[in-house]
C-alpha cells in the first residue's frame, strides 16, 4: 500500500483546512500551519516518491550529488538541465550588478553564460557562503588558540577540518569543518552516539547568501536488528536459506553473509516548506541520502521524519493541489544503488537508477523567489 502520496495529502488537507493566511518575502501570500511533522519508510523496493503527480527524479539526484560534493556553484546543476536553483543565483547576479529588468527576461541569458562561459559561471554562478553543500562539507568556525597551548587548538583534524591563521596574538583560526565526514566516522566507530548531526544553519551566512538554507539540520540515529530481523534481510538477499538451528552458528553465517547489524534513520527539521514544489523532492532527497549512506556503512534504511516549521500552500498552488488530491496514488518505485560502491562520496548519477516509476501526470507549479 502506497502511504507515501496519502501522508502528504494529510499534510495537505491540514493546511488547507488550518492554515493562516500571511504574508512573506516573495510577494505571494501562503496560506500555513506550524510544527507539521510525517515519517517516511526508506524502503529501496517502494521508495517514498509520490506518484500522484510526475517528480523529476533527475534534478533531486543531482543536487543531492552536487549537495554531497560540497559544491555551492550551480554550473554542475546547470550542465546537467536542472533548473531548481536558476531564479536564485539569477536574482541574486542581479541585484549584485544592477541588471535591469523582470528577472523572467534576464534568466535564458544568464543561464546561457553559465553554460558557455566557464569564468562568466566562476564569478556569476555562486550561491555564496552559507548555501547547502558548503555548510555540509566544509562548515566555517572561528576561535582563539594559543601557539604555545596545544589544547586550544581546533580538533577534529582527522575528519577533514582545515583552517588558516589571522590578526595579532592571541591568534584567531578560521577552521572549517567537514560536517558529512564526521558523521560517516561517528557511524562506523560509534553509532549509537546522540550527536550525529548535520547543519546547514550558519547564523552569520544566513544573511549573506542567495537562499537561507530551508531544510537546515538533519540528525541520524541507529538501532540494533534483531536477529529475525537479520535473517529476513539474509533471505531477501539470497532466498530461502537453511539455517543451523543453534543461534550462535547462525549468527556466524549472517556475519559471513555480512548482513547488517544496524537499522539508520534520519530526522530532519526544515524551516520553510514549499508543501507543492519543495516537499516532495526534500522527502526523497533525505531518503536517498539515508539509503546511500546506509550502503556505505553496512546497515539498512530505516525511517526519514520530517519535522517541518512553517508548513505552507502559496495561494497560486491552491487550485493545483486540489487536483492533485483527487488522484489515486499508484505503486510506489524502485530505487536500485550500485552494490560496489562502497564511500557516499564516489556515488556518481549512474550508479543510482529509479525503477517502475509510476506517476500521474506532472502539475505546474510555479516558484515564488
Amino acid at each position: 500500500m502506497n502511504k507515501v502520496d496519502t501522508e502528504y495529502f494529510r499534510i495537505v488537507n491540514d493546511i488547507l483546512t488550518n492554515g493562516r493566511l500571511k504574508k512573506n518575502r516573495t510577494g505571494v501570500d501562503t496560506i500555513g500551519i506550524f510544527g507539521a511533522q510525517a515519517k517516511y519508510n526508506v524502503d529501496l523496493n517502494a521508495f517514498p516518491l509520490l506518484t500522484t503527480k510526475k517528480v523529476h527524479w533527475p534534478a533531486i539526484v543531482h543536487e543531492l550529488l552536487w549537495f554531497i560534493s560540497g559544491d555551492t556553484n550551480i554550473k554542475y546543476l546547470v550542465d546537467n538541465d536542472v533548473k531548481i536553483w536558476n531564479e536564485w543565483a539569477c536574482k541574486r547576479y542581479m541585484e549584485k550588478t544592477g541588471a535591469k529588468g523582470h528577472i523572467s527576461a534576464i534568466l535564458p541569458i544568464y543561464v546561457k553564460n553559465i553554460k558557455e562561459d566557464v569564468e562568466f559561471a566562476k564569478e556569476w554562478g555562486e550561491l555564496g557562503e552559507g548555501t547547502y553543500g558548503g555548510m555540509w562539507r566544509d562548515f566555517p568556525f572561528f576561535t582563539i588558540v594559543d601557539k604555545t597551548d596545544p589544547s586550544t587548538m581546533p580538533k577534529f583534524k582527522s575528519l577533514g577540518t582545515k583552517g588558516t591563521y589571522c590578526g595579532d596574538e592571541p591568534l584567531t583560526f578560521l577552521g572549517r569543518i567537514d560536517q558529512i565526514t564526521k558523521v560517516l566516522e561517528k557511524l562506523k566507530n560509534n553509532p549509537d552516539d546522540r550527536r550525529m548531526i548535520v547543519s546547514a544553519w550558519h547564523p552569520h551566512w544566513v544573511d549573506h547568501c542567495a537562499l537561507p538554507p530551508c531544510h537546515c539540520l538533519f540528525h541520524f540515529n541507529t538501532e540494533e536488528l534483531t536477529l529475525e530481523e537479520r535473517i529476513d534481510i539474509l533471505q531477501k538477499q539470497v532466498g530461502p536459506v537453511n539455517l543451523p538451528k543453534s543461534e550462535i552458528w547462525i549468527i556466524q553465517k549472517l556475519n559471513e553473509e555480512n548482513i547488517p547489524h544496524r537499522r539508520l534513520n534520519c530526522l530532519l527539521y526544515q524551516r520553510s516548506v514549499d508543501t507543492a514544489l519543495g516537499k516532495p523532492f526534500n522527502i526523497a532527497s533525505y531518503a536517498l541520502l539515508t539509503a546511500m549512506i546506509a550502503q556505505t556503512v553496512n546497515m539498512v534504511p530505516g525511517m526519514f521524519t520530517h519535522s517541518m516549521g512553517d508548513t505552507h500552500i502559496y495561494v497560486n498552488h491552491i487550485d493545483g493541489l486540489k487536483l492533485q488530491l483527487t488522484r489515486e496514488p499508484k505503486k510506489l518505485p524502485k530505487v536500485w544503488l550500485n552494490p560496489e560502491v562502497k564511500s557516499l562520496f564516489d556515488f556518481k548519477y549512474d550508479d543510482i537508477k529509479l525503477l517502475d516509476y509510476e506517476f500521474h501526470s506532472t502539475i505546474k507549479f510555479d516558484v515564488a523567489v
